[in-house]
């Protein structure tokens, strides 16, 4: 076996059993609040009629994701119906659940494979989207700190910070187009350009994922008042607890490229934000319901999101319409 390859296959399985390592912690941990005696001694009644509109909500969040992927391969000429761009978007986010986040990309380009679409410009287009959403979730989620109830204060450093995350898809328009002269230098006048979204179609996404952020948010609140032991009314300072909360936990999630879709990070991040909210309601057994919330919310969200893919497959054509983009 050569060097390289036998580095591949060690890099391959540290990462796996980093993965295994963590997500074990992170569910002996949950386990042990699970079962503590605070939150036995709590009578729960499960809210249906809360969790199943904060399961909806999440759909329509990344319906708005999902459309603006669609959105990046119309401005690169794709021709495909905005149907056919949703479907394959929430198929693909089986792929999140891989360590390593590039199986989302790779089944987006597998399930177009066939209709005349480069990969490069599913791959490009795709990582623009991804790459939005995420800055704009860190971005309330980093504003929205000091409501976050850990003591956090807003200040000139987490103000540069803020500026930073706002700029990454446009700092990755830079080095595209950069990267795109360089490499007419060396492929001709007359290659396929690299694909390059305009910065006003990324504000225009930014302003979208804003508002997937405040869904999940609402889907947040709504979880919470399915699980604890009080529903409780959503006020201005409790929506950007929430928001926050929600932000920072997904997007630490979605950082953690080695767990599979983020598992662990994001639930052990949403415990502890949400810990100290709950103080109020729940006092000595926050810690484990908070733990409670996060477990259900990546229950509620996985079931809708899951089941929405399968029906969308179901309902969707045996074959994709003809999606093209110019030559």
């Amino acid at each position: 076996m050569s060097e390289p390859h036998w580095r591949r296959h060690f890099l391959r399985y540290a990462t796996l059993l980093i993965a295994i390592i963590l997500i074990g912690a992170v569910a002996y941990t949950f386990t042990g609040l699970l079962n503590s005696p605070a939150l036995k001694s709590r009578e729960f009644q499960l809210r249906w009629h809360y969790l199943i509109p904060a399961g909806c909500l999440y759909l329509i969040c990344h319906t708005l994701w999902g459309t603006f992927w669609v959105q990046l391969l119309w401005g690169q000429g794709v021709r495909i119906s905005w149907f056919a761009g949703v479907r394959i978007y929430f198929v693909s986010q089986f792929g999140k659940y891989v360590p390593g986040k590039a199986w989302v990309i790779l089944l987006r380009v597998a399930l177009l494979r066939g209709q005349g679409i480069s990969p490069a410009v599913i791959a490009v287009t795709g990582t623009y989207e991804a790459l939005t959403n995420m800055a704009a979730g860190a971005v309330v989620g980093v504003c929205f700190l000091p409501w976050a109830g850990l003591g956090i204060e807003f200040d000139s450093t987490k103000g540069f910070a803020l500026f930073g995350l706002c700029s990454v898809p446009l700092l990755l328009v830079v080095v595209n187009r950069l990267g795109r002269r360089v490499i007419r230098k060396y492929r001709g006048p007359n290659a396929r350009p690299l694909p390059a979204p305009s910065v006003g179609l990324l504000i225009q996404g930014f302003a979208q994922a804003l508002v997937g952020w405040t869904l999940l948010a609402l889907s947040l609140w709504l979880t919470v008042c399915g699980i604890a032991t009080e529903p409780t009314a959503l006020g201005v300072d409790l929506f950007l607890q929430d928001l926050s909360a929600v932000a920072i936990s997904y997007v630490t999630g979605f950082a953690a490229i080695i767990l599979p879709g983020g598992f662990g990070a994001r639930e052990e991040v949403l415990k502890t934000m949400l810990a100290g909210q709950l103080i109020r309601t729940e006092g000595s057994a926050s810690e484990p319901v908070a733990a409670l919330v996060a477990v259900a919310l990546r229950i509620v969200w996985t079931i809708f999101e899951v089941a929405f893919a399968l029906a969308l497959w179901k309902l969707g054509p045996p074959t994709l319409p003809t999606a093209q983009e110019p030559v």
